[in-house]
């Protein structure tokens, strides 16, 4: 079968064809006149022939070809971040090259110093808010003033193995601060400040098994405490027998 539009020309032969068709006379009877059918009037012709479609009034229609788009391909989902690595504890000769104040305190019988210069502050010991899930050395939360303080149990940090009850705690009056940390380490009580020399010191030249030591003070038999090595372990929740080995 042919598709093809008619052209202008072929609808109105088409058209007037069919007139010519319609305008043939038809079988009567005899007795009846031949009635012959009217030309079709011109403003009808006109009519028609402006419904016609010209060739040259038909836009052509355009067929945009897009290119199709690719897919996005889907992101890589993120790689999980790694833990952070635990926080090592450094450990440096701590020897003194000059005389230096050092503050000795006493905890469960047992005697400590720490050097003035790595003293933040002293305070009396309070009421503290004792928080779930922490080690048992923890002794509570000190929200103070000028500052919190996260106080430790220190005979259970340095001596759990020779502890036999928590009668000791009974005799804690007062918390050593730490530096600049928020670390305060309970003890009974104080026994006041002295000028030490270096050579009243048995420094310690490694780390060993104990990083928070930094030597024993000859004349008292006291350990003098590494206050930044302290403080690191502290801050990853080691107690005393957790140090380098």
């Amino acid at each position: 079968m042919n598709n093809k539009p008619l052209t202008s020309e072929q609808a109105l032969d088409d058209y007037f064809g069919d007139l010519l068709l319609d305008a043939e006379p038809q079988s009567v009877p005899a007795t009846q006149p031949t009635a012959f059918c009217e030309p079709a009037p011109i403003q009808q012709l006109q009519q028609l022939l402006d419904q016609i479609p010209s060739e040259l009034d038909v836009e052509p229609q355009v067929v945009a070809v897009i290119d199709a788009e690719p897919e996005p391909e889907p992101e890589p989902e993120p790689e999980p971040e790694p833990e952070p690595e635990p926080e090592v504890v450094t450990w440096q000769h701590h020897g003194q090259q000059q005389s230096f104040q050092a503050l000795f305190f006493e905890v469960n019988g047992m005697m400590f110093a720490v050097a003035l210069t790595e003293l933040g502050a002293i305070y009396q010991l309070g009421d503290l808010n004792h928080i779930v899930g922490r080690p048992a050395w923890y002794l509570g939360f000190a929200p103070l003033a000028q500052q919190n303080v996260d106080v430790v149990d220190t005979a259970r940090w340095v001596m759990a193995d020779k502890l036999i009850n928590d009668h000791y705690r009974d005799n804690y009056r007062y918390m050593v601060i730490l530096g600049n940390s928020q670390w305060g380490l309970a003890c009974d009580k104080l026994h006041g400040t002295q000028t030490l020399m270096p050579t009243d010191i048995r420094w310690r030249q490694q780390v060993g098994k104990r990083p928070w030591l930094a030597g024993m003070v000859k004349q008292k038999m006291c350990a003098l405490i590494h206050v930044d090595a302290l403080i690191q372990m502290l801050n990853q929740g080691l107690d005393v027998n957790s140090g380098a080995s």
